[in-house]
């Protein structure tokens, strides 16, 4: 697609992210919609090797559409178990599906189906399954939506309802992306944008989202410093979005006309932006994020993305992840800024230092997981007996 700039990633695996970032999931289509006469919403649990939940009618029967489907088998859920009783509200409800607080799961994966209550009721109970309630950030966003805090209905056990209409996702990450889904981000920015009102603060502004200022009790990243201190001198803006309320967060994204983060959730919020912004993603980890790719479809996004790790091994959402100013950052800042205002002996120290802090934090954090390299062929992922080796040979000659 000519929407993306591959120029500044590193060849290993570079087609197999292609491949994944090509996709053409934007639909038109219209989406199903289930009503379910004492539908059972029943809450998430495992069971065995299975993650069930989801809605069985009055017959016991699973509600299919009350599944959550994703790319990744790891990321889908769905399914009914057995259960000695529900508890029963003479309520119509309509089925959020489940909550924990991820921002990145709640916009991509948790608000998908409150497609229906724009189109049709926004005065409907909302019933979500989950162990807390919704607040901070993500209540903000649904009230932002039109939602009022008496509508939520939370579910921790099996409890049946009168009614149950059961919407299909909008968003299945990596399969479909549907345009209700869009409009879900176009109705809370709009009324943020009218909370907000100094819309002009971010107009045209150049900002890079830090994660350096967020509190964690282990560093499962290094080295983000060093790209704070590049972009800042390339005019743009650092700002840790979690200092700042989700109305002037968007207010930032939707002004903005480049946005650079870390990979990760951060470049979901670009959710929220103009159609047509510019992007510029510094990857932590040769990791594909396949639910980013609706994200750039559906806003038309320019995506830079810049591979700027050291990855000896396959590692999850913890990491450890060492960012490293390298060929392809000091390529991407010449081309684009004229220069790379960093020490080349200085840096190569630093990479040094971070080995030393990646060996212990990769085996604390992996030790007990068989980590594998998440190749998309077109299709599905999958991995090669050769791919770990590939990785490691291939990150080691930078150290």
């Amino acid at each position: 697609m000519d929407l993306y700039n591959y120029k500044y990633m590193d060849e290993l695996f570079l087609e197999n992210y292609k491949k994944m970032e090509q996709l053409d999931l934007c639909t038109e289509d219209n989406l199903t919609v289930e009503e379910v006469i004492e539908g059972t919403i029943l809450p998430y649990r495992v069971v065995g090797n299975s993650k069930k939940a989801g809605v069985v009618n009055q017959n016991g029967e699973y509600v299919a559409l009350s599944a959550f489907e994703a790319l990744s088998e790891v990321d889908s859920w769905g399914g009914s178990y057995q259960i000695e009783s529900a508890e029963y509200l003479d309520e119509t409800v309509l089925y959020f599906g489940r909550f924990w607080k991820h921002w990145g799961h709640f916009l991509m994966d948790m608000v998908s189906r409150l497609w229906w209550i724009i189109e049709n009721d926004m005065n409907i109970k909302i019933a979500y399954d989950a162990q807390e309630d919704i607040q901070g950030v993500y209540w903000e966003f649904l009230r932002l939506l039109g939602v009022s805090k008496n509508q939520m209905v939370r579910v921790e056990n099996p409890t049946r309802f009168a009614k149950v209409i059961v919407p299909e996702c909008a968003h299945k990450p990596g399969i479909s992306c549907n345009v209700r889904y869009k409009k879900i981000f176009d109705i809370v920015a709009q009324k943020a944008l009218q909370e907000f009102k100094d819309y002009d603060k971010y107009r045209d502004k150049s900002i890079y989202f830090t994660r350096m200022q967020m509190k964690r009790r282990i560093p499962f990243e290094v080295g983000e410093r060093d790209f704070e201190r590049l972009f800042s001198r390339q005019g743009f803006v650092v700002v840790a979005p979690e200092k700042y309320s989700l109305v002037e967060q968007i207010a930032m994204i939707k002004g903005a006309k480049r946005v650079a983060c870390l990979s990760g959730t951060l470049p979901h919020n670009m959710i929220f932006a103009q159609d047509g912004a510019e992007l510029i993603v510094v990857r932590k980890t040769n990791k594909p994020n396949y639910r980013q790719v609706s994200v750039n479809q559906l806003r038309k996004l320019k995506v830079t993305n810049i591979d700027a790790h050291i990855s000896l091994k396959a590692v999850g959402p913890g990491g450890p992840f060492v960012l490293d100013i390298n060929k392809n950052v000091e390529a991407y800042f010449k081309d684009c800024y004229g220069k790379c205002d960093y020490s080349k002996v200085l840096q190569w120290f630093k990479r040094k230092i971070r080995l030393l802090w990646y060996v212990p934090i990769y085996i604390l954090r992996n030790r007990k997981m068989d980590r594998q390299v998440p190749l998309f062929d077109g299709k599905v992922f999958s991995t090669t007996v050769t791919a770990k080796s590939e990785l490691f040979s291939y990150y080691i000659k930078r150290i």
